[in-house]
């Protein structure tokens, strides 16, 4: 009836002069187009089902190879899990504004490409895990503002680049676990995720644990099933609120002294279903907050390194000793619960400083070390000239103790000098050693002595086969500024827990250590003025042999060229007689000239004139005796007495005049300007 009723209207005049109004054509318009979107925002595709007013829209299992149109505008809530879908194309998802969970989960999924989820201002949760990308998608990420959770486990992912995850800072969740095909994580992989406070990286199969310094509100830190080996110091850098740690079926074999240092608010610690053997002493003593330790499932070998662990379990978990783990050797402790060691299974000693500090002299302001070796499982301490305890982690401004108990300074000041005294720990007590550290001004010369460590080994008398260790001070000088500083050497040795004989046996060994400290250092400016006569006397020869080498080069080229020009050059060599014999011509026409040496014809390209006439044909005489006159084509200056001069430019003369009358025989072969001499009287 509705419909006739409008049918009827729109057949009216009204209807007419209505349909001639534009601002009434306009307002029809706008609302058919809200009429369409309301029923756009109400529809489901027909391949899904839908529910809570279509704010919830699931497509799972239907063979779905693109996402299907016809979602509603309102959905909060997609499911695509479990579809063929390979390539999610740009604005599959422009319209959902609402959309806050997307799971595109165990598909076929390649390819992401570049604004594939535009419009998804308020995205909360993207799965992605289970499908076959190489790559992280990091430009499918824009504007993804709101996104807290990402999962991409179990995808083909090769390596994770640098700054993958910058353009989702608002990350708090991410799961990149059982990416088994991952071999390169970059240093600086994780960059912009300050937010971050759940990451997975289990079953990467990651060799080493890598830079995770940027996550600084990381809470909870999944490793497990990868191929760590080594937990070594500094790998959990810059993680001071993570709380939860898990590393099971990890094939951790060694957790280096300090390793968790860094954690100081770690809470939970899974370490079962490795490979450790041993726990450093005290390595568990930062963990202030430490409540819970998963120890099972390792072969724990319970000698007296292993003490301080049942100790540590008996006072931290005293309820349930028996949680954690079952010795594995030796065999008569073979699977014994670790908490119920107790100290009187074992025959245990102090330990032994393997490097002792040793007295430094430096200047103020230099870098300065002072070492103190043990075994590895032992923990080391200092002891300042103030009284302060020093523990690795425990920074200063410019003092610190490294991983491997050195203690380090990186500016020495005046304030620093004193005794420094390194305590080494282990289950059966403390071995402590002193050195002294003097730190001079500038303008004062440093010092240098010898210092000599004696270290005598007592064995205990009632185990002769364990030593324990007593360290004497050995000579230093006796005169001068050394009088008055106190030992630089002292070790004192105590059994907290377990009492040792200190009676002497027969046996005792003695092993003198001899420390050189800064033979005959230098003052700063000495130093640096040596060094710069250094650098100048090699400059100085650096010049030198530069301008040899041009010298050398120059001559060289000029003997070349010598040698280059030598062939052109022609020599003249005219046997003369004594006085320059001036002889006229014999018969008209003709001049006798001087014969040519034979010997010197084969050494010199020698001018000789030829003639095939009779008449003119030259009367050649031979005289060893005779002056060599030699001649060049380049006018060289040949140096005789003033008389031979005389002789010689009549005999030029003679010769000049001769050329003159033959110069249109054939049998010369050079040109009359070949003959010009100069004569120069000596």
């Amino acid at each position: 009836m509705t419909s006739s009723l409008m049918q009827q209207t729109m057949r009216g005049p009204r209807w007419n002069r209505a349909l001639s109004d534009p601002l009434f054509v306009l307002s029809l318009a706008l609302q058919l187009l809200v009429v369409a979107g309301l029923v756009r925002a109400q529809t489901c595709p027909s391949v899904c089902s839908c529910s809570n007013q279509f704010s919830k829209v699931i497509c799972t299992r239907r063979g779905l190879r693109d996402v299907p149109d016809g979602i509603s505008t309102n959905t909060r809530y997609l499911n695509l899990q479990e579809n063929l879908i390979q390539v999610i194309k740009v604005d599959s998802f422009k319209h959902l504004r609402h959309l806050e969970i997307l799971q595109l989960s165990k598909n076929h999924i390649r390819n992401i490409e570049i604004g594939a989820f535009n419009g998804l201002a308020n995205l909360n949760t993207l799965e992605l895990f289970d499908n076959r990308l190489t790559t992280i998608p990091n430009g499918a990420f824009e504007y993804l503002s709101k996104l807290k959770e990402l999962w991409l486990r179990n995808n083909p992912i090769e390596s994770i680049p640098s700054y993958a995850f910058n353009r989702v800072p608002s990350l708090r969740r991410l799961d990149l676990g059982e990416l088994k095909r991952l071999s390169y994580i970059s240093e600086g992989a994780f960059e912009g995720l300050s937010n971050l406070r759940y990451l997975n990286l289990g079953m990467c199969n990651l060799k080493e644990i890598p830079n995770l310094i940027p996550l600084v509100r990381l809470d909870e830190l999944e490793m497990s099933g990868n191929q760590l080996s080594i937990i070594r110091p500094g790998s959990f850098k810059g993680l001071v609120h993570l709380q939860k740690l898990w590393m099971m079926h990890a094939q951790i074999q060694t957790i280096e002294r300090n390793a968790f240092d860094d954690l100081q608010s770690l809470v939970e610690l899974n370490l079962a279903h490795n490979n450790l053997t041993l726990l450093p002493h005290d390595l568990f003593t930062p963990l202030h907050h430490l409540e819970r330790v998963h120890l099972h499932h390792n072969p724990w070998n319970c000698n007296c390194d292993i003490l301080w662990l049942s100790w540590w379990l008996k006072e931290m978990v005293p309820a349930n000793t028996s949680c954690c783990a079952r010795c594995s050797s030796p065999v008569s402790h073979k699977g014994r619960y670790i908490g119920e060691l107790d100290q009187n299974y074992f025959h245990c000693y102090a330990p032994v400083i393997v490097e002792p500090p040793a007295d430094l002299n430096v200047t103020e302001g230099m870098a300065a070390e002072l070492k103190c070796r043990a075994n590895s499982l032992t923990s080391v301490s200092w002891i300042t000239p103030n009284g302060s305890i020093m523990t690795h982690g425990a920074y200063k401004v410019r003092i610190s103790v490294l991983n491997d108990g050195t203690l380090n300074f990186t500016n020495v000041t005046m304030q620093d000098t004193g005794t420094y005294t390194c305590m080494v720990s282990n289950s059966a007590g403390n071995t402590t050693a002193s050195a002294t550290l003097n730190v001079s001004s500038t303008e004062n010369s440093s010092f240098s002595y010898f210092t000599t460590v004696t270290v005598e080994t007592t064995e205990a008398a009632h185990d002769e086969g364990h030593p324990t260790v007593q360290q004497k001070n050995g000579p230093t000088p006796s005169s001068g500024i050394w009088e008055t500083l106190p030992p630089s050497f002292t070790t004192t040795t105590t059994t907290a827990r377990t009492p040792l004989s200190t009676k002497a046996t027969d046996k005792t060994y003695t092993v003198p250590v001899t420390a050189l400290i800064d033979g005959s250092l230098n003052t700063l400016d000495e130093v640096m003025k040596t060094t710069k006569i250094i650098i100048g006397c090699f400059v100085a020869i650096t010049l030198m042999a530069a301008v040899m080498l041009i010298i050398f080069y120059k001559m060289r080229k000029q003997h070349h060229q010598q040698n280059h020009h030598a062939p052109t050059r022609t020599i003249e060599i005219i046997n003369v007689d004594e006085d320059c014999v001036t002889g006229g011509p014999t018969m008209e026409g003709h001049l006798t000239l001087p014969s040519l040496e034979h010997e010197h014809l084969n050494h010199y390209n020698a001018y000789k004139t030829a003639y095939n006439h009779a008449s003119t044909i030259n009367s050649i005489h031979s005289s060893a005796h005779e002056p060599l006159l030699i001649r060049a084509s380049s006018k060289d200056n040949i140096v005789v007495n003033k008389d031979t001069a005389d002789r010689c430019k009549t005999y030029e003369k003679d010769v000049d005049r001769f050329v003159r009358r033959n110069k249109g025989h054939t049998g010369l072969e050079r040109h009359e300007g070949f003959f010009s001499i100069f004569w120069t009287s000596n």
